[in-house]
């Protein structure tokens, strides 16, 4: 389905997983401690997209009563379930809005109704007084809901209640958006804040203490630490005291400092594209596509491309990250050093990995030296 709801359940979704979940600083400005640790909400978001398919499938076939009767309860409450989230991510996000206001609006209390006399409480009481009794109608079709009420608003009369199924569709809809669009300003109004604060961690950046750089990092951007072997605050450390020593060490704490500003600037990026209004798909213009050459060949025929091939170390490097077994350094790095032979730097940082295979501080820097002197990067 290609629902505005559905995008703004996205919205919603990537604040939490890409905001929430890795940064303090969000999460404690909503308070949300508790849901952090049980991560319910991640149930909340799966539950919400396994059921929008019953909801608001548009065709469906229900030849037989006990299809339609399945038809009818399931689709009844696969919505009353999604209101119930919809109620918790109120909550949850801390916006001013409650089951109160919920129960005045007509978007969630008419629906809300039909699904109680139906599905919730075909026989209803009040302190051990009836209220109303109501039994399915065999008229229930694809395209309209029925049902046989006796209430007492109507001095328990006979009644025949009819829904138009496209009409509760239709009021799900403008409910989920109406309070999704609620939740996400709020969701907006938080990241804003954290983006606006991100601003004291790029001014350390520039000319700022790499101890101060680590404390800020740590309450403002947290997620840094551990994207990389090295990228813990106590082997930080340990390189920045010895960057006077060798060229390896200063290396890997600017390749720090520069992977740390492009991750802000992504997550800057990233944060202005959440809010963004649904992109609305436009058509491929011929314009638009790139310009590609087709050669034909006779079957059999062979090709001999003119490009020289560029070596590549890329193989030789991923396997050298992972493979710290003396056996396996041989074999890989042996073939690394193959086509690397002329290059002094390279032969020399293989060196000294392999005189520090069990030392994550030596080995990774010298690796990182390797990376920059091949371009791997």
């Amino acid at each position: 389905m290609d629902e505005r709801f559905q995008y703004q359940l996205k919205q919603i979704s990537d604040v939490w997983n890409y905001f929430i979940l890795k940064y303090s600083c969000c999460s404690d400005k909503l308070n949300l401690k508790e849901a952090l640790e049980t991560n319910y909400f991640g149930d909340i978001l799966g539950y919400f997209n396994d059921v929008v398919d019953i909801i608001f499938m548009s065709k469906r076939t229900l030849p037989s009563f006990e299809e339609k009767f399945s038809f009818t309860i399931s689709f009844l409450q696969a919505l009353y379930v999604q209101q119930d989230f919809v109620e918790e991510m109120l909550g949850l996000f801390q916006t001013k809005y409650n089951k109160k206001h919920l129960k005045e609006d007509p978007l969630y209390s008419i629906n809300r109704d039909i699904r109680n006399e139906i599905a919730g409480h075909p026989i209803r009481k009040h302190h051990g007084k009836l209220i109303s009794s109501t039994l399915f109608s065999y008229e229930t079709s694809a395209t309209e809901l029925q049902y046989l009420r006796y209430h007492k608003d109507n001095n328990f009369k006979f009644e025949i209640m009819s829904f138009q199924i496209l009409e509760i569709q239709d009021r799900h809809r403008l409910f989920l958006e109406k309070y999704f669009a609620i939740i996400i300003n709020k969701l907006n109004t938080v990241v804003n804040k954290y983006i606006r604060e991100l601003a004291n961690l790029e001014k350390v950046l520039v000319k700022g203490d790499f101890q101060d750089i680590l404390k800020l990092t740590r309450v403002y951007f947290e997620d840094i630490f551990g994207s990389d072997f090295l990228y813990d605050e106590e082997s930080l450390l340990k390189i920045y005291s010895r960057k006077e020593e060798h060229f390896r060490y200063l290396n890997l704490i600017n390749r720090f400092i520069q992977d740390l500003k492009e991750s802000i600037d992504e997550k800057k990026k990233f944060a202005q594209d959440i809010f963004l209004e649904k992109p609305e798909r436009k058509a491929i213009k011929s314009s638009d596509l790139p310009n590609i050459e087709i050669v034909f060949v006779k079957a059999g025929e062979e090709v001999i491309s003119t490009e020289p091939l560029k070596e590549t170390y890329h193989y030789e490097i991923g396997k050298l990250a992972t493979k710290r077994d003396p056996r396996d350094f041989e074999f890989f790095g042996s073939a690394l050093r193959s086509k690397c032979a002329t290059n002094k730097v390279v032969m020399e940082e293989m060196d000294h990995m392999e005189a520090h295979l069990r030392n994550d501080i030596e080995y990774y820097s010298a690796l990182r030296i390797i990376c920059l002197e091949l371009e791997e990067e």
